[in-house]
């Protein structure tokens, strides 16, 4: 790691860029979900599509080949069409007849294959009712879908809709500050989120909303629903609850304020906190440092050891990955990444001191645990900072650069890799654990697991020096590397059990955490 923080500059995490490295672009021309479709409006998108594709894309592309590609997904729209390169020229079928020709750009220019996309969608458009009928939305999602399908499975479009979804995960929303559950006749309120409007009205749990502004919400949809309690920020909005134990119904009356869906669970068991982390997204590492502090500060006194649950954690914010990992350490490198872009060659390191004054932590990851996951446990087990129970990671190793489009819908482009602080590529590897609880077998419960685990049994010592060898750039190594603790969904009870257990025996957990430390290699 010294090696390649020498080749990458140290960037502190007031000059990442957001979130999973989101980019938004500074031409937004309003939703147009619905919009028909125009050579003007087509021209801007695929120009801003095409730049950003040519630009970042983690490996040098061909537009020739994406184009074209992403011209043959019109036959999405109608079968009869069918688009393909003719030596020098891109020829348009329809039902097997050649209905037009366009010569292919000289060059590889976006402007050039942007025109080129518009000019033939003209061309098709000419010989197909059902493309000259499709509006702009469904046009531009066969293309991008076309364009983009022979990169990885990371890299989509999503139209405004869905993209709008992600965003208010990602960065918040104006609302309420519930999550809610519609059914048959009312909604159920699940939960309430601290100090949001809802909260400070007086909104509680299992409230159920019947009316918004007056009208009944019996045949309403979920979304329908949501988009109703939502809204832009201090804008006022009105519903009415049924309560359980009240005479009659309850109307409240609140302004909508800037909304962050809640990532962060804690509780307390025998004197440890177990943390359960879902998601990283813009308030993840703020709300999880103000967990830990409240943990340190507790009446109880500072627990024991921390269990940080991860597991099917997909991941999310590159930036508030790197905020995780530094409320658990006082220094160390925490990811390094690497791509074609000059701004995608990044080193991290945690700047701030230990949270939990170095108390015992222990991680739990599954098959689902994903990306930002991977990057926290990865930092924390190669600086023996964690013990790592449960199966191998997911292994997305890789980083997304985001760009909102003209029409409010997203590309979202693989640009980087990581690696690990040790050195090792987690793309298509993951995170190994310290103990392995696949399985089971006869190995089901804590009081049987601990025995075990204290003899070396389920313990992968041996196995991180093949894991973490920086020459596992084989498909088929990795594929076998990834048999040592097979990956799955699961999250079963004596994970936890096992953590806690782990976390009270001060020995025990000194000795694995020993046996994944590699802090000493790349001091």
């Amino acid at each position: 790691m010294n090696d390649l923080k020498k080749r990458f500059s140290l960037i502190r995490r007031t000059a990442l860029l957001a979130a999973v490295l989101i980019l938004a672009s500074c031409v937004q021309i309003g939703s147009k979900v619905d919009a028909e479709y125009s050579d003007i409006y087509s021209r801007e998108m695929f120009d801003t599509g095409y730049r950003f594709i040519n630009d970042r894309y983690i490996s040098a592309v061909s537009l020739r080949d994406l184009s074209i590609s992403g011209l043959a997904g019109l036959h999405q729209i109608d079968s009869n069409l069918d688009v393909r390169p003719a030596n020098d020229n891109i020829e348009v079928r329809y039902r097997n007849r050649t209905v037009g020709r366009l010569a292919t750009p000289r060059n590889d220019e976006p402007e050039a294959w942007s025109q080129a996309t518009v000019d033939v969608i003209s061309i098709a458009r000419a010989a197909s009712p059902s493309l000259a009928d499709a509006r702009a939305e469904t046009v531009f999602k066969a293309v991008f879908d076309g364009v983009l399908s022979p990169l990885d499975k990371f890299s989509r479009y999503d139209d405004a809709e869905t993209a709008s979804e992600k965003r208010a995960y990602r960065d918040g929303f104006g609302g309420i500050g519930v999550t809610i559950a519609k059914e048959d006749t009312d909604a159920v309120i699940l939960s309430v989120t601290e100090g949001g409007p809802a909260a400070v009205a007086g909104v509680i749990e299992q409230d159920r909303i019947t009316h918004i502004e007056g009208e009944t919400i019996a045949p309403w949809t979920q979304r329908r629903l949501v988009e109703a309690l939502r809204g832009p920020i201090n804008s006022a909005v009105s519903f009415t609850v049924a309560r359980a134990g009240a005479p009659a119904p309850v109307v409240i009356a609140l302004t909508r304020q800037h909304v962050v869906p809640e990532t962060v669970e804690a509780r307390r068991e025998n004197g440890i906190a177990i943390v359960r982390l879902i998601g990283f997204n813009v308030d993840s590492a703020k709300d999880l440092r103000r967990i830990v502090q409240r943990q340190m500060r507790s009446p109880e006194g500072p627990p024991t050891g921390f269990v940080l649950d991860l597991r099917s954690n997909p991941g999310g914010r590159l930036d508030v990955s790197i905020d995780v990992a530094d409320i658990f350490m006082d220094a160390g490198d925490i990811t390094v990444t690497r791509g074609r872009h000059p701004g995608s060659q990044q080193a991290f390191a945690a700047s701030r001191g230990d949270e939990t004054a170095q108390r015992p932590i222990v991680i739990l990851i599954n098959g689902n645990s994903a990306s930002a996951a991977e990057i926290v446990t990865a930092a924390l087990q190669d600086h023996g900072r964690a013990v790592v129970i449960g199966t191998n990671s997911f292994g997305k190793g890789t980083v997304q650069s985001v760009l909102r489009l003209p029409n409010n819908g997203e590309i979202t482009l693989t640009w980087s890799r990581f690696l690990a602080p040790s050195g090792y590529r987690l793309h298509e590897l993951g995170v190994l654990p310290t103990v392995c609880t696949h399985g089971g077998g006869d190995l089901k419960s804590a009081d049987a697991l601990v025995p075990a685990v204290r003899d070396g049994q389920n313990v992968l010592a041996g196995q991180f020096g093949n894991w973490r060898a920086t020459g596992n750039t084989d498909t088929a190594d990795r594929a076998g590397l990834r048999q040592i603790c097979p990956s799955d969904g699961g999250s079963p009870d004596v994970d936890v059990a096992l953590a806690s257990a782990i976390i009270t025996d001060q020995g025990l957990y000194s000795s694995l955490l020993r046996q994944a430390d590699t802090s000493v290699a790349h001091r």
